[in-house]
């Protein structure tokens, strides 16, 4: 058993397998250690193999704004990989109790009311968002 350990995971709402990180706790990431051993080693691969999602291509990562995630060489790895994310422009400001959870909630809502005004026309709701 590990005891008092932070955890870090991939939080996917189309996944097989679920990766986890763990970090031992009090331990900080630097943006570098992010880039090359998280996401270059871990993440990504994860995210492109098929065993691991149903569909690689409707992937979105999401982070939880901390520095190593939120720093500007991060945010252009995820894109030059090709990896969907939700960048520093959806998450809100800094706040002591923001957390993903109570957050991501609104972010789906926004998304799902966004696809049902775009349909139109008879049955427009047939298809499942």
């Amino acid at each position: 058993m590990v005891k008092n350990q932070s955890c870090i995971g991939v939080f996917m709402f189309t996944c097989k397998r679920l990766l986890w990180i763990i970090k031992d706790k009090d331990e900080s990431w630097t943006d570098q250690y992010f880039r090359d051993i998280i996401l270059t080693q871990n993440v990504f691969p994860f995210l492109k193999n098929e065993d691991n999602v149903i569909d690689p291509d409707e992937v979105i990562f999401v982070h939880d704004k901390a520095p190593c995630m939120r720093a500007n060489k991060t945010q252009h790895l995820l894109q030059d990989n090709d990896v969907k994310f939700w960048g520093n422009d959806i998450w809100p400001g800094n706040s002591p109790d923001l957390n993903v959870a109570e957050h991501i909630g609104s972010i789906i809502k926004d998304e799902i009311e966004k696809k049902m005004l775009s349909e139109t026309g008879y049955n427009r709701y047939h298809e499942d968002t």
